[in-house]
């Protein structure tokens, strides 16, 4: 072959394979992409009125939905501080357009008042779910690949946090011990890359 052809062959699959690269999540996505809204869940209030709650983002936003419950000693509260750091890194514009949704996974202690006042004090203005119906519950992260298991007073769950799509679709899984900085690579990336109005 023409060494001149051949070096022109090698310049131009060198820059298609550098335009095709995209950037690497630290989260994971599972194929095919599950649809999470699969059952509405009950948003609640200090004052115990209910709404019905669906997993899935508000138009061209984000919306990161965390199992877990108020009592839990570290994963819970580094999961919700992490994603609190992100938001406040976000400028206006990006951080209104995420939403998060706490589910609790012990509704038994979790009584709407504590478990208003534990998720607000990370995130001012998230969803707060808590629902008494077992089934429900486990229908929910079941569709996630959330886990969780009351045995007495101790509670063991799936530290994940999950991203969704206003059609419900699960974007993307960030295992616990993700840092705040992947988180928020992440999350700016499927903002401005893959997510719209």
């Amino acid at each position: 072959m023409n060494k001149r052809l051949l070096v022109v062959l090698m310049l131009v699959a060198s820059a298609l394979g550098c335009g095709s690269q995209s950037r690497a999540l630290v989260g994971y996505q599972r194929d095919p992409i599950p649809n999470v809204d699969v059952v509405a869940l009950p948003s609640v209030e200090t004052d115990g009125s209910e709404t019905d709650f669906s997993f899935r983002a508000d138009g061209d936003g984000l919306l990161l939905v965390y199992f877990g419950y108020t009592s839990c000693p570290d994963v819970c509260p580094t999961t919700l501080s992490d994603v609190r750091r992100v938001l406040d890194n976000l400028d206006s514009g990006d951080s209104g357009r995420i939403d998060v949704a706490m589910v609790t996974v012990d509704p038994e202690v979790d009584t709407p008042e504590v478990l208003v006042g534990y998720t607000r004090s990370f995130v001012a203005d998230a969803h707060v779910v808590r629902t008494t119906d077992s089934d429900q519950l486990e229908k929910a992260a079941e569709q996630f690949g959330a886990s969780f298991d009351k045995q007495g007073s101790d509670v063991q769950h799936t530290g994940a946090l999950y991203g969704v799509d206003k059609d419900g679709n699960l974007l993307i899984t960030w295992p616990y011990g993700v840092t705040a900085d992947d988180l928020e690579s992440d999350i700016r990336y499927l903002l401005d890359e893959h997510i719209q109005g």
